[in-house]
């Protein structure tokens, strides 16, 4: 197996863009998506990959170091900002380009240790094995884009059938009405999503604010985006060829892709010079499926989390500072987290950031020893295990290098709270709408097939009568608003993204919506359009299910298996602690195996159709999406 010695490359970082100023055209901004070629690794050939370059627009800081990620685009709140993406992949003059890597799955039978660990497509189905790799050869550039956390109406959100194809654009509008935060844009076509933004298709979106301005955290060189994604590379005769490769397992494998090189802004394993002082790390999870468990580590492989902070996460900061984790920070795909790391006590050292989280990702106590993984690294650079069940055969994701001196005056931590005005509180009420869903894993359609997730979404029995034969559970819960349990029947309207649309939210309201996870793993749930706010978290007794003797939950958990076809009763049992970085402004939350998590959330300030999914790409394309509906209270919509 070839090998790639970490920490070679310096860490990219891309151009910080502005919107041009137009009095007639007002901010705009034109983002074309690109063939580019890049080097993943110093030691690797330069590749083909899918990019968002500006084409119209303001440079206000160049980058250094060249990468697949799209600008970092700054803008300021409520400056309403028009953006053309447009579709310019081609492989050639008006020929649309084809996907530059190969989409292939493994039998783990056919090869030894776990196919995810290494490069290459050995023991990969042929082409007359699997039809969906020789459609993929042939897959051309069809693009959504999607501003994730964004306040966006409806016609600029990024649809997944609304499809912009080979020299088509879309003009959308974002108002950017919402507090300071880093979001990030990146494809969302339909059933191609996690293949477009493996080939690259992301990018940072930073709103800016007079209350974040007010509190002097460390920005220019001392405010680092770093996006964090895993990858796959092809190799031929032995050699690697520089290519990317998506590849995942059949036959009781997981679907979810989980690669074994970690890139940050686009290299694989890169390293950072920082100085001694304050630094603010804006902190996203771009990767398609794998969580991460950070930890900051010193050359001994002693963990440095007394000198870090969390000061914000997905919609912004939060209200006070909240100390690292001792046993490290989980970030799972499309969540953000924003960090401050003092260097000032770790001069001439170099720090390693590392990731003990495995994959498919459950939650599970940590069984890593980073010390012992950091010094069999710097034994051997070289160093990797892949027949490490838990597919994390490389831990590391990057180092820095702390200088000797500082080249001026440090920021300060700042004091809490860290908003000057407090977040409105969540308007619960006795009275507010109360909704239902489920994530259940279902079998393979065959044998040599893998198994999948949807979302099973229910329909209060109350509001609607449930129609003959459907599928009916007693639901108890504790309600968000007066503490008290109620029991009540919902019955399930929908497990697929074409499914009839159920949920009509009206325009204003806040609803508080139930997420109960029956599968065994943990997923990233995000929903567009709003703030979401964690008001429960609760372990549940369960009635009408099948347990997976073959994968089981974590003792005192269960889940359905997909071999039955209904729950017939739900109940709240014991309470949950919230940890810090989820009770913070989110909009992608995780929701762990054996766990009913409540999130209320206020749908405003646009009408439209929207929708909520895992995040976890790969189920997002195999239908774990449902869309909703927000409209006006005064216009009849359903039972007029």
């Amino acid at each position: 197996m070839p090998n790639l010695e970490p920490f070679q490359d310096f860490l990219p970082i891309p151009d910080v863009v502005e919107p041009a100023a137009n009095n007639a055209a007002g901010h705009r901004l034109t983002i074309k998506a690109k063939v580019k070629l890049v080097k993943l690794h110093k030691d690797l050939p330069p590749t083909e990959v899918w990019s968002y370059r500006m084409a119209e627009g303001v440079v206000i800081r160049e980058g250094s170091g060249a990468s697949y990620l799209g600008p970092t685009i700054v803008v300021n709140r409520r400056n309403i900002v028009k953006v053309r993406w447009a579709n310019k992949i081609k492989a050639a003059d008006y020929t649309p380009g084809k996907l530059p890597y190969e989409v292939v799955k493994v039998d783990p039978a056919r090869v030894s240790g776990i196919p995810q660990n290494v490069p290459g497509k050995e023991g990969a189905l042929s082409v007359a094995e699997d039809e969906l790799r020789a459609h993929l050869q042939n897959l051309t550039a069809s693009l959504v884009t999607h501003l994730h956390g964004g306040r966006t109406q409806a016609d600029s959100d990024g649809w997944p059938d609304n499809i912009a194809n080979t020299d088509q654009s879309a003009d959308y509008i974002y108002h950017n009405d919402q507090a300071a935060t880093m979001l990030w844009y990146h494809d969302h076509a339909n059933h191609v999503t996690r293949l477009n933004v493996f080939a690259g298709l992301a990018g940072v979106w930073l709103i800016r604010d007079d209350e974040e301005t007010s509190l002097d955290l460390p920005d220019c060189d001392f405010e680092l985006p770093l996006v964090i994604q895993d990858r796959n590379l092809d190799v031929e005769a032995g050699s690697f060829t520089g290519k990317l490769l998506h590849k995942t397992e059949v036959n009781g494998g997981p679907a979810e892709f989980f690669g074994p090189y970690t890139l940050v802004n686009g290299k694989i394993w890169p390293k950072a010079s920082v100085e001694p002082r304050l630094y603010r790390l804006r902190v996203l999870n771009g990767s398609n499926a794998r969580t991460y468990r950070l930890m900051l580590l010193d050359a001994q492989g002693t963990s440095q989390h007394g000198f870090i902070w969390q000061i914000g996460c997905d919609q912004g900061l939060m209200q006070n500072k909240a100390a690292f984790p001792a046993d490290g920070l989980v970030v799972s795909s499309g969540e953000r987290v924003d960090l401050l790391v003092d260097f000032t006590r770790l001069a001439t050292q170099s720090l390693y950031l590392w990731n003990t989280a495995e994959a498919p990702f459950s939650n599970s106590a940590i069984t890593a020893n980073p010390a012992a993984e950091l010094a069999a690294l710097k034994n051997d650079p070289f160093t990797g295990n892949p027949t490490d069940a838990d597919r994390r055969p490389y831990p590391q994701i990057m180092r820095f290098d702390v200088e000797v001196a500082a080249s001026g005056v440090s920021h300060s931590l700042p004091p809490d709270p860290l908003w000057r005005r407090s977040r409105p509180p969540v308007n619960l009420s006795a009275n507010m709408p109360i909704r239902l869903m489920a994530l259940v894993e279902k079998p393979p359609l065959d044998a040599t097939g893998t198994a999948m997730l949807v979302f099973w979404e229910y329909m209060r029995v109350a509001s609607e009568p449930a129609p003959t034969g459907a599928d009916i559970v007693n639901f108890t819960y504790v309600h968000p608003a007066t503490g008290l349990p109620v029991t009540e029947a919902f019955w399930k309207a929908a497990e697929e993204f074409y499914d009839r649309i159920n949920w009509k939210v009206h325009l204003g309201d806040t609803e508080q919506w139930y997420i109960v996870n029956v599968s065994p793993d943990t997923h990233p749930i995000h929903v567009h359009l709003v703030d979401m706010d964690v008001t429960q978290q609760y372990q549940f007794d369960l009635a009408g299910y099948t347990t997976n003797a073959t994968n089981p939950l974590p003792t005192g958990t269960t889940e359905i298996d997909g071999n039955t076809d209904t729950i017939t009763s739900l109940s709240a049992a014991a309470s949950v602690p919230i940890l810090a970085d989820q009770a913070g402004p989110k909009d992608t939350i995780r929701i762990n195996p054996g766990e009913m998590v409540g999130v209320a959330m206020k749908f405003s300030p646009f009408c439209g159709k929207y929708m909520y999914h895992c995040h976890i790409l790969e189920h997002e394309d195999d239908d774990m999406m449902r869309p909703f509906v927000v409209v006006p209270k005064s216009v009849p919509h359903h039972g007029h």
